[in-house]
């Protein structure tokens, strides 16, 4: 089933992206592009899984299949905190609020912390690479939030304290197992952004045979997750409302900045179908 500009209204990071002025039809995808859409995500559904990944359409389905895919993987719960951390005068410092994410995903969910680079900003070869800033990383929703370059939309963060919690992830991983930095390879070439809002199912980034990829943001499955994790953290002043509501603008900063033109189409499932409802474009 598909249905085109069905803005729903419990999806407010939708309904905050800008439509764009006049001619805004020209931003509908054709027939076409929606029928392979359709088929991309009749293909590519898979069954949930545990673990969490970045919503980068670079990710081959044999990687992180199934895994919740939310901006930033677990480093966007970190930078949401520090957003709230900013706004509440919370006086954490950016490592503490890495270490309060990390803690509960570590110690009382019995999980690996998850976020990724690319080989640009991570060759494989190790004599280049090991020349690299500590403070890199190839994930687009840390390297612009890190950056100190004009954004098309901000994040609410510092890029100094961003760029701490990158060097304090890589230490970690250096040191442990308990930090896993995916290495992501390719250009970007996403064709759209499937927001996914289902518990048992989601999509995978990439179709390698058909060379296709998507944005992909697992909605309802981070939902319950971050309750999961304000719950484990027990900060005061910290409620799922305060870490939702950072997360969306978070979330709304890398599609304006990394998405720019691209279409919006929900996922949901229907006796294990999906269903592809187009939304909007990122203008």
């Amino acid at each position: 089933m598909v249905t085109l500009r069905q803005i729903k209204n419990d999806l407010p990071v939708i309904n905050k992206i800008h439509l764009g002025n006049s001619g805004v039809d020209k931003t509908i995808p054709s027939e076409e592009e929606v029928q392979q859409t359709v088929d991309y995500v009749l293909k590519n559904t898979v069954l949930a899984q545990e673990g969490r990944k970045c919503v980068d359409g670079r990710y081959p389905p044999d990687t992180a299949r199934g895994m919740l895919a939310r901006a930033g993987g677990d480093c966007g719960y970190v930078m949401a905190l520090m957003g709230i951390n900013l706004k509440k005068k919370l006086q954490l410092t950016p490592e503490q609020c890495f270490n309060a994410v990390y803690k509960v995903i570590s110690k009382k969910l019995h999980g690996a912390f998850c976020i990724h680079t690319d080989h640009h900003a991570d060759p494989e070869d190790e004599a280049t690479n090991k020349h690299l800033h500590q403070t890199l990383i190839g994930c687009g929703h840390l390297s612009k939030a890190a950056s100190g370059w004009s954004l098309r939309k901000p994040y609410d963060v510092n890029g100094r304290d961003v760029r701490k919690i990158i060097a304090y992830a890589r230490n970690l991983a250096d040191i442990g197992d308990n930090v896993e930095i995916v290495n992501l390879d390719g250009e970007h070439a996403e064709r759209g952004v499937l927001i996914v809002d289902d518990t048992k199912h989601t999509v995978n980034a990439m179709d390698p045979k058909e060379h296709t990829m998507y944005f992909i943001y697992d909605k309802k499955r981070d939902e319950a997750f971050m309750k999961k994790l304000v719950s484990g953290m027990a900060i005061p002043g910290v409620t799922y409302e305060d870490m939702k509501k950072e997360a969306d603008i978070q979330l709304q900063a890398t599609l304006h900045n990394l998405a720019k033109g691209l279409p919006i189409y929900l996922i949901t499932y229907k006796n294990n179908e999906p269903q592809v409802t187009y939304l909007t474009t990122i203008s």
